[in-house]
């Protein structure tokens, strides 16, 4: 009797035992599972997001700049990511859109100059389910985000920087602003900022007045428009435009006329571009201009692209706005960090 109860008690033993064995190995397998599981999500959801990007210009610095740091947020967060240029040709930013249709995008950034331009396709993209993100403009279709300047505000804080050096440096000298004006008529958005320049000048500065304008986006137009400024108006002493790239021109002109540090002649601009805060730091004739932090812009783009597919919490509004930040003389060195 007592052998047949050890015999039972070593069974059940065994029994245990193996019972034991067999819900530890589950358990190891399920957590290897759902690691595994864990990881292929993660991964699977970045292949996802494939991204089609086209800006309006390459030659100009800041947009070029501001492709070179969406492209590394783009590989930082792991995004397939395409960057094309059309060159101010909007035939050619409409069969950019189609391309990256027919390749499979899930979001498309596009850098239109104006509402209508490719809004057409956009819409069609839009309706095919593609998230849509434009830089610059509002489009007149429907759109996921857009990321743009309030741009009369803009020119405003453009003309009000020129205004307050004026007033200081020239009017209460008994020196009359002579003003230059770079613009872009063929840009919605540029005109806009157009006239928020305008807008300060007449309020701020009514004893100026804008003599002469030139008209581009690039350095090669705004040097053009400065040589022309000053052949025209060789006492010219204050020149405003509507963004970095045009003043560089500008100033070259300036430079080669052998003005770039005289005191009482001064140039205002905006995008912020690290060539111009080195400008302003010299302390010559580039006085001011509103840093619109881009880089940071388009990664931001970058980021809200990823978050709008993958449905991950996301900061950003349907409506974006750059910040504006007038870089002067006492905080060039800051600005420059």
């Amino acid at each position: 009797m007592k052998k047949k109860i050890i015999t039972m008690l070593l069974s059940a033993a065994l029994v245990f035992s193996l019972c034991a064995c067999s819900t530890d190995s589950k358990l190891v397998d399920d957590s290897k599972k759902e690691e595994k599981t864990e990881q292929e999500t993660d991964q699977g959801s970045d292949e996802e997001v494939k991204v089609g990007i086209l800006l309006n210009q390459a030659s100009t610095q800041v947009i070029s700049d501001m492709g070179n740091a969406m492209k590394a947020k783009a590989e930082e967060l792991g995004i397939d990511a395409t960057l094309m240029y059309y060159e101010m040709d909007v035939q050619k930013m409409i069969t950019g859109i189609e391309n990256f249709m027919t390749s499979g995008v899930d979001v498309l950034i596009v850098h239109p100059m104006n509402a209508s331009d490719g809004a057409e396709e956009l819409q069609k993209a839009y309706d095919a389910g593609i998230k849509i993100i434009t830089f610059d403009t509002e489009p007149n279709c429907d759109f996921t985000n857009c990321f743009v300047a309030s741009n009369e505000e803009l020119g405003y804080e453009i003309g009000k920087q020129a205004a307050t050096w004026a007033k200081a440096n020239l009017v209460e000298k008994g020196v009359d602003p002579v003003i230059g004006l770079v613009n872009e008529p063929s840009s919605e958005f540029l005109t806009q900022r157009e006239n928020g320049i305008k807008k300060a000048l007449e309020e701020l500065l009514p004893e100026g007045k804008i003599v002469i304008t030139g008209a581009g986006t690039t350095a090669l137009a705004g040097q053009e428009a400065g040589e022309n400024f000053l052949q025209a108006y060789p006492d010219m002493n204050v020149v405003v435009s509507i963004n970095d790239d045009t003043m560089h021109g500008v100033y070259e002109a300036f430079a080669q006329a052998g003005l770039e540090k005289e005191t009482d002649r001064g140039l205002f601009s905006c995008d912020g571009t690290k060539k111009s805060k080195e400008y302003v730091a010299e302390g010559g004739i580039f006085k001011c201009v509103v840093d619109l932090e881009l880089n940071k812009v388009g990664e931001n783009m970058v980021d809200c692209a990823k978050k709008d597919v993958t449905g991950e919490s996301s900061e950003y509004e349907k409506v974006n706005y750059f910040p504006m930040n007038p870089v002067t003389i006492e905080n060039a060195e800051e600005a420059l960090k």
